[in-house]
């Protein structure tokens, strides 16, 4: 564990000089183009089967060409990334040459989290690892090692750049804003942001977005590639633990970018993130004509 601490500390001092550094194509992202809006509530009833609520916002682009919405005020609603703030924090990480790329190594050992006394975070966070298996099975310590190397001003200028949520870390501390308030995101901005890594029009370097959609892969299947990342909200001020499932499908000519965003409050509901999204992507033909 010592050796590992120092040499995150002369990491971060090699990498002084890279932080100080302007991105590649400083400014605000442009704009998506406009598309028809598309409601439907009936589509709900996918959370109700699993006794929970939460809205999908779906960007359809193609022989589609529309946005659909599922439960129209909460995909306004601003919550916590959890650990979908991972895919803009790795296009940070890699912009500014903090990690090389997915199969840079890391040492360990990670110490694991506790939740309701059980392991939260797979065995694999705790070894040695690359940054891609971090950035997969969603290992925080590593992650939160990379923050506070990067630091809180870079941080509020590169999300403002790249137009992610509301940019407020209040005062939470560095490596964790993402998970405590206020910092907060809607599903119909993670639709955005996630629509201008899909095309390459992030301020960043391209590579570093190439790198971040290669490790959004979750399958590859009968012409259909989906990608995604899952985030798991702890409860915040008597509000109920929440679940993220974002990123996109394509399909030959078809492209369909999602952020499904629900209450969690109980244990099978971890892989119901999913199953939701799936079932409502499949009514919407994300995955066949």
């Amino acid at each position: 564990m010592v050796l590992h601490r120092m040499f995150l500390i002369l990491l971060c001092f090699a990498l002084l000089g890279a932080l100080a550094a302007p991105v590649a194509a400083a400014g605000r992202v442009r704009e998506p183009e406009p598309v028809p809006e598309v409601r439907r509530p009936s589509l709900l009833r996918e959370f109700h089967r699993e006794h929970t609520e939460g809205t999908m916002v779906v960007l359809q682009r193609g022989r589609l060409n529309r946005l659909v919405v599922v439960g129209q005020r909460r995909s306004k609603e601003r919550v916590l990334p959890s650990s979908t703030f991972k895919i803009p924090n790795a296009l940070i990480v890699f912009d500014r040459g903090v990690a090389s790329g997915p199969d840079e190594q890391f040492p360990g050992p990670h110490p694991n989290y506790l939740l309701d006394g059980k392991p939260l975070l797979p065995a694999e966070c705790e070894g040695d690892l690359t940054f891609r298996i971090a950035f997969q099975m969603s290992c925080i310590p590593i992650f939160q090692e990379f923050a506070r190397c990067i630091g809180r001003a870079v941080y509020k200028r590169e999300l403002r750049d790249l137009g992610y949520g509301n940019g407020r870390s209040g005062v939470a501390p560095v490596d964790d804003f993402w998970l405590h308030g206020p910092f907060g995101i809607s599903a119909r901005e993670q639709v955005a942001f996630l629509e201008r890594l899909r095309l390459g029009e992030l301020p960043v370097r391209a590579q570093a977005m190439r790198d971040v959609r290669d490790m959004l892969v979750m399958e590859r299947r009968d012409g259909v590639t989906v990608r995604g990342k899952t985030g798991f909200v702890f409860a915040q001020d008597g509000e109920p633990q929440q679940g993220w499932w974002v990123g996109w499908v394509t399909r030959r000519g078809q492209r369909s970018v999602f952020a499904l965003q629900m209450d969690m409050e109980r244990a099978d509901l971890v892989p119901a993130r999913m199953t939701i999204g799936r079932r409502i992507l499949e009514r919407l033909h994300a995955f066949a004509p």
